[in-house]
């Protein structure tokens, strides 16, 4: 009979939440932020139903929050980054905000 193992599960320990901010994860998760973004712009620029401008205001506010949001964790929470990545991922934060502000600003109310 073997000894039981010394942690619970079949895959070893859990991983610390650092390692899964990666400079790679953190890039595609800025991607898919800035995509979303990017979709919620161009549909306010081309259509003026209130159906879809509803859907391009959730589409800029929460791609711009989660870019925002992921660099935020990448440069406060991952040590694989150096001090000037985690300078320019906060500096990149400041400009998503900026940026949906100012894309939401464009799109004004219904």
């Amino acid at each position: 009979m073997q000894p039981p193992q010394p942690y619970p599960g079949a895959y070893g320990p859990a991983r610390p939440v650092e390692s899964y901010l990666s400079k790679r994860m953190v890039f595609a998760l800025n991607a898919v932020g800035v995509f979303g973004w990017w979709l919620g712009g161009v549909l306010a620029a081309f259509s003026r139903d209130a159906n879809v401008l509803n859907l391009a205001r959730f589409l800029v506010v929460s791609g711009g929050a989660m870019a925002a949001f992921f660099s935020l964790g990448g440069a406060l929470g991952s040590k694989r980054t150096t001090d000037m990545q985690n300078i320019g991922l906060l500096v990149w934060a400041g400009l998503v905000l900026t940026a949906t502000v100012a894309l939401l600003t464009f799109m004004g109310r219904p």
